[in-house]
């Protein structure tokens, strides 16, 4: 099947002197793929997407999305990705709507009405300045941002951060109808439970290093494994009487 996205020893250090942030990692996510990259904070899983994107350089390997190369094809290949950061850089006094028009006119070919659909769909308080919104309604008016343009690359870091469990729900459900349009996605997460609700294949990461790859079925066999016990010495059979 196609590789939508592909890295060959994709490999950062920030410095001479720092350990690396990314260790020769190398993965191909499918078209169409729901991809879980799960590890701890500070593994690697932000490096890895800003690498992907090219907001920073590798330090060696390469990368490919949609066959483009991360480096030299990185204009063209932003235009076809719809991103959510760990962290949302705000414009403070603009209003959600502001923010979300600014954007549809940056990216050019946004549907309002499927923008307008988006927003009621996650309550977005789109009236109200974006400093005035808590860390989850900022959060919502970013997934409004990534999706609005129905991308066909998906590429989220920490996507859930700040939202309540029904948005979360909501959150999931409106990425399985994008994978119904056959979008691809890559979404770094550091709690198990969400990739395994969500994605179909998970590449856990650790030190910088991709350390396994499972599909989700394999991640629930392992999980529901079971022990017997035996105990070298018998317990005694009579009870202590007060």
């Amino acid at each position: 099947m196609y590789s939508t996205i592909e890295t060959t020893k994709l490999s950062k250090r920030y410095s001479a002197k720092a350990p690396l942030a990314l260790n020769n990692l190398s993965l191909k996510v499918s078209q169409g793929e729901i991809y879980g990259f799960l590890g701890p904070n500070g593994a690697g899983k932000s490096t890895t997407i800003r690498l992907l994107l090219n907001f920073i350089q590798p330090s060696w390997g390469s990368g490919k999305i949609n066959d483009l190369d991360i480096v030299k094809n990185s204009v063209q290949i932003k235009q076809s990705v719809g991103y959510i950061p760990s962290e949302m850089g705000i414009y403070k006094k603009m209003t959600g709507k502001q923010y979300l028009d600014y954007m549809a006119e940056l990216r050019g070919k946004v549907s309002k009405s499927y923008m307008d659909t988006l927003i009621k769909r996650f309550k977005v308080e789109s009236n109200k300045k974006l400093g005035d919104l808590s860390r989850g309604n900022r959060q919502k008016v970013n997934i409004v941002q990534a999706f609005m343009h129905q991308p066909n690359i998906l590429i989220f870091d920490e996507p859930t951060t700040g939202l309540d469990p029904l948005m979360q729900e909501e959150f999931f459900a409106l990425i399985k109808e994008s994978k119904q349009r056959g979008a691809t996605t890559f979404m770094s997460s550091h709690i198990l439970s969400e990739v395994q609700k969500t994605c179909e294949r998970v590449g856990i990461i650790r030190e910088g290093t991709l350390v396994d790859e499972k599909t989700i079925s394999e991640l629930a066999s392992e999980a529901s494994q079971t022990f017997d016990i035996t105990f070298a010495n018998k317990p005694p059979t009579n009870e202590l009487k007060a």
